[in-house]
């Protein structure tokens, strides 16, 4: 048996090994990444879906919402959803625009999944 083709080294096997835990930690960051990004495309979703219906609703009521800011709570996909409507004037007083933003239920006022821009005319 020639000694020169034994088999590795114990060096070789080693820098062997931080290579692998090295792509390894790479693979799991991407991984993670992806996961977050999928989770929070869902969240723009539904709160998208939460602001539209609101827009729906205030076309579909006969009353003309008053100009200022309204808060409130939905229900969507077994989750609440915190909403903020913001009723702004137009130069046409026959048109209001409408802004509505929403948020998970547990995060801050500071910045919305998505904010949702709709005008209404008068009933």
């Amino acid at each position: 048996m020639n000694k020169n083709n034994a088999g590795f080294t114990l060096l070789e096997v080693m820098v062997a090994l931080f290579i692998v835990a090295v792509a390894m930690g790479g693979a799991i960051k991407v991984i993670e990444n992806s996961a977050q990004n999928t989770s929070r495309m869902a969240d723009k979703t539904f709160a998208n879906w939460v602001a539209m219906n609101k827009i729906t609703e205030l076309r579909l009521n006969s009353e003309w919402p008053k100009l200022g800011t309204v808060k409130g709570e939905s229900e969507m996909s077994d989750r609440k959803w915190k909403w903020e409507q913001k009723t702004i004037k137009t130069d046409d007083d026959k048109v209001k625009r409408v802004e509505l933003s929403v948020w998970g239920e547990k995060d801050n006022d500071q910045n919305p999944f998505v904010t949702v821009v709709g005008f209404l005319t008068q009933p």
